[in-house]
């Protein structure tokens, strides 16, 4: 060959790129290798201090992670972070205590507060909420992943507020037609997800259509909106229990009094119905974000209580009074078991509390002890409510079941309401 043709360059053959390309993908697969083996290396050699910081820190109780700021400014520089604070609401917890609002019979001292089940280390800086603008002590209507809704009846202004940061926003009432008094139905939704950087919360208020219809709908108010609207769905709900409030999965439940839970989902709008499972002193149910119940445990409550085992009793005859009042302590929670009251040896009442969380822990009330018993480990944690003037009874008392983290407050910019609205 002679000419142009003679003197270009022979093309690559395949063999030579599929080569080149061999040694290209086996020197990417050295460099992450060796990357690997490096962070594996720092992680070995770090420092005890960094490994506390940045694996253990976001599973202490807000009261004892802020006694660790001082230990280095590293540390409290991690717990002032807003990453921290998400990743804190999102790490599983058990329970923390209870806020109570007292009957009207108990003395004033007593008439509102926070009763902790580890009050060493798992408190809030003030129990009856005064850093709140209320004129009289407000009441906890309900908690998610740390964040309360709270109503004040003496000002009727609500507030949600994270009772460990002392961290609230006030927000308008509920249109004046869906307003449940005197203690309105609404339930604080926190999505604890690792994407709510701002704190994002919903409310949704469950009111009945017409009195005495057995049809309730629901009113629904987002930290992003501003305002209250009321949802297109509506669900049968007979003798709807206020107090029974609880966030799960993202949908806000109630416990009815003909033995059903209602729930709504400010997210999807849908509405969801779950017939409660039959009573029971032994086998402890969880309601699971489809609305269905699971068996999660069985344990006697004479074990929970530290009495003899328990043995059969006749079954009672409860007047229509004394029904109701069965029926309206039975709670949709997350973890719950199937009935509210037992019947045990030393005949004292016990009552069942709902709460909130990821420990399968059942709480109960026997006169002025509140005991969280672990079904798993078989620990059990135990608190006394105050002193009562004589005959007051506890079991009357409204109870919000309440786990601290150091969840994030979302500000709201209030907007105006719809116009077919009125607010109070």
């Amino acid at each position: 060959m002679s000419g142009a043709d003679a003197d270009a360059p022979a093309p690559p053959s395949d063999d030579g790129a599929e080569a080149e390309q061999l040694r290209a993908c086996r020197e990417a697969a050295r460099r992450r290798l060796r990357e690997r083996v490096g962070a594996i290396v720092r992680a070995v050699r770090a420092p005890l201090a960094d490994v506390l910081r940045d694996h253990a820190l976001v599973h202490l109780p807000p009261a004892a992670a802020a006694r660790l700021r001082l230990v280095h400014p590293s540390w409290a520089r991690a717990l002032a972070s807003p990453l921290f604070a998400v990743a804190h609401a999102a790490a599983p917890r058990r329970l923390s205590g209870l806020f109570f609002v007292a009957p009207p019979s108990a003395s004033a001292a007593a008439a509102a507060g926070f009763l902790p089940l580890d009050a060493a280390a798992d408190t809030v800086p003030s129990p009856p909420l005064a850093f709140l603008p209320s004129s009289s002590a407000p009441a906890v209507l309900s908690s998610s992943h740390g964040v309360a809704c709270c109503y004040s009846p003496a000002d009727d202004a609500y507030f949600v507020c994270n009772p460990a940061t002392r961290s609230w926003q006030g927000v308008p009432c509920p249109p004046c037609r869906v307003t449940t008094r005197p203690r309105p139905a609404v339930v604080v939704v926190f999505d604890a997800g690792v994407y709510n950087f701002g704190g994002d919360f919903a409310l949704v208020c469950a009111f009945e259509s017409s009195p005495g219809s057995g049809i309730y709908c629901f009113a629904v108010f987002t930290s992003v909106a501003g305002a209250w609207w009321v949802a297109d769905a509506v669900a049968p709900a007979e003798g709807l229990v206020p107090a029974s409030g609880l966030a799960a999965g993202g949908t806000a439940w109630w416990r009815t009094t003909i033995g059903t839970a209602v729930g709504y989902n400010p997210v999807s709008g849908q509405v969801h119905l779950a017939v409660c499972p039959g009573d029971s002193d032994v086998v402890v149910f969880r309601l699971d974000g489809r609305g269905d119940w699971e068996v999660v445990a069985t344990v006697s409550v004479a074990e929970i209580l530290q009495q003899r085992p328990w043995q059969p009793q006749p079954a009672l005859e409860l007047t229509d009074s004394d029904d109701d009042a069965a029926e309206q302590e039975r709670t949709g929670a997350i973890v719950t078991a199937a009935a509210s009251r037992f019947l045990i040896p030393s005949d004292n009442d016990v009552r069942l509390l709902p709460f909130q969380g990821t420990e399968v822990e059942v709480v109960l009330l026997a006169g002025r002890r509140v005991v969280a018993f672990d079904t798993v480990a078989r620990r059990r944690r135990e608190a006394a409510l105050p002193d009562q003037p004589a005959g007051t009874d506890w079991g009357a008392a409204a109870f919000a079941a309440h786990t601290n983290t150091l969840a994030l407050v979302a500000p709201v910019v209030l907007m105006e309401p719809p116009d077919d609205l009125e607010t109070c």
